[in-house]
């Protein structure tokens, strides 16, 4: 029930960020910013679970969604580079 709970919410995530719908501070940053920022709020989320063990699920629902931001990032950028642009 759990997996089929985090696949939707995969889902959801995936089709939000292919909208458009991220926080206008994750558009702004560049790549290398991008995944320091991603990997300090997974970081702090688990520090906080180490605390509260019921938070674990906010360390598991950050991962997916930054994730999902991230790789949309990349292939942004990739598509980018296919047109003959430079990076």
């Amino acid at each position: 029930m759990i997996f089929l709970l985090l696949a939707i919410y995969f889902l959801i995530c995936e089709v939000l960020v292919q909208k458009g719908l991220v926080p206008k501070f994750l558009k702004k940053l560049a790549a290398g910013k991008l995944i320091l920022f991603s990997s300090l709020i997974i970081l702090g989320f688990a520090t906080i679970s180490f605390f509260l063990r019921f938070a674990v699920i906010f360390v598991i629902l950050s991962t997916i969604y930054l994730s999902i931001v991230i790789s949309d990032y990349y292939m942004k950028e990739f598509q980018k580079w296919e047109r003959g642009k430079r990076i």
